[in-house]
């Protein structure tokens, strides 16, 4: 079946969206989408650089920076001094676990679902430093109090910090944060949050959370260019704690902040537009519905779950998780895959590669329990409509016949 001339419409607000009129792009939580009124601007950025390079590095790009990192604070519900910007939530999660004050033998608490690179990381760290590695499995069909039941059965004596999701990467599912995160420090155990997934879709107050660090994306949910993402680190994890890359150390330059932000500021030659494009992603996409960032969070929110049942009732299977623990995103468990599309995996699963050159749906197709499940993982941005969710429910049963 060749791709079709036409598509169902998206959603009214898609024309701020540069994306292409030849796919249906369901697949905002894997890399985001940049509106194009914010393109616009780190495209004016990129030629101010251009124009005078020593002018705008040296005198415009610090200011705006510790404005941005200021208003980040405000937005994330941070306390002064304790967000940096680094390049992405990967590079956030390598720079906290090179931090941890560990001890040989000390035990650390990792999901059995934390995305590959983060768990990458912690593996590496537990190598080097010969750690204990804890694995917490989360059940499946998933609810918040078996998840809780995991972390309270694997917290073994010494573990001493925990990685663990905001938003789980394969199935979209928000763990219960907040209640692990207290669970956890009652047994003497800090959190670390790869909230990869979190800033603009899930309303933060990092402050009250109580976790030891954080780290989110700026160019998924809140719509900068790539790459843009925050790094907090609670004050009392402040002393000590250094970039990957050293550059500027206190006390060679003035600098009227932190620091820990200070060893931030500088670290080798950067691009620095995708990060000075952060405040006009936030004014522009909260000016897109009256209510704001509020508005934007509960309309993605309804239009997921109710891609969610319009899917499920397709494919014939249950909610892996309870709506509570939906935010942007939503998964659906596949009852199997047609046997003429393969199992064999060249960086996608054959049906997402079959939805997306048949019928033009770019669609996740992911894997927990080392593949033993696979999941079809919706999203829901501003850009995206019901309709579309019904033609990819369609395209299922077509190509499928379930």
């Amino acid at each position: 079946m060749p791709v079709p001339n036409s598509f169902p419409f998206p959603g009214t607000l898609a024309g701020h969206w540069n994306l292409s009129k030849e796919i249906v792009f369901l697949n905002h939580g894997s890399f985001g989408a940049c509106p194009d009124d914010v393109l616009q601007y780190r495209e004016m950025l990129l030629r101010r650089v251009e124009a005078d390079p020593m002018e705008f590095l040296l005198e415009v790009h610090q200011p705006l920076r510790k404005e941005l990192i200021a208003r980040l604070e405000s937005f994330t519900g941070a306390q002064p001094g304790s967000i940096v910007m680094v390049e992405n939530a990967t590079t956030g999660i390598n720079t906290i676990l090179r931090n941890l004050p560990v001890r040989r033998g000390d035990s650390i608490l990792v999901t059995d679902q934390e995305y590959f690179s983060s768990a990458n990381a912690l593996k590496g760290l537990a190598y080097d430093l010969g750690l204990n590695l804890v694995k917490v499995e989360i059940p499946w069909p998933v609810e918040e109090d078996s998840v809780l039941d995991s972390f309270e059965r694997s917290a073994v004596p010494g573990t001493r910090f925990a990685l663990v999701d905001h938003v789980v990467s394969a199935s979209g599912v928000v763990l219960p944060l907040d209640r692990i995160i207290k669970l956890l420090k009652e047994k003497g155990i800090e959190t670390i949050v790869d909230g990869a997934h979190g800033p603009g879709q899930l309303h933060l107050e990092l402050a009250e959370l109580g976790c030891m660090a954080y780290t989110g994306n700026c160019h998924k949910w809140m719509g900068s260019p790539r790459s843009a993402a925050i790094l907090y680190v609670r004050p009392d994890f402040q002393p000590g704690f250094r970039p990957l890359v050293i550059s500027h150390l206190p006390g060679e330059i003035a600098y009227d902040a932190s620091d820990y932000q200070l060893y931030f500021t500088w670290n080798g030659t950067p691009d620095p537009t995708p990060e000075l494009a952060v405040s006009k992603s936030m004014d522009f996409m909260q000016g897109l519905l009256p209510g704001g960032w509020d508005q934007i969070r509960k309309r993605n929110r309804d239009l997921v779950l109710k891609a969610r049942h319009i899917v499920s009732d397709v494919i014939g299977t249950d909610p892996p998780c309870p709506e509570s623990m939906v935010g942007s995103m939503a998964s659906v468990t596949l009852p199997g895959s047609p046997s003429f599309l393969g199992t064999t995996l060249h960086w996608m699963d054959p049906l997402q590669r079959e939805l997306r050159n048949r019928y033009g749906i770019v669609v996740p197709v992911t894997r927990i329990r080392v593949g033993s499940v696979r999941l079809l993982r919706l999203s829901a941005q501003l850009y995206n409509s019901e309709d579309q969710y019904r033609y990819l429910a369609d395209s299922l049963r077509d190509l499928c016949n379930w």
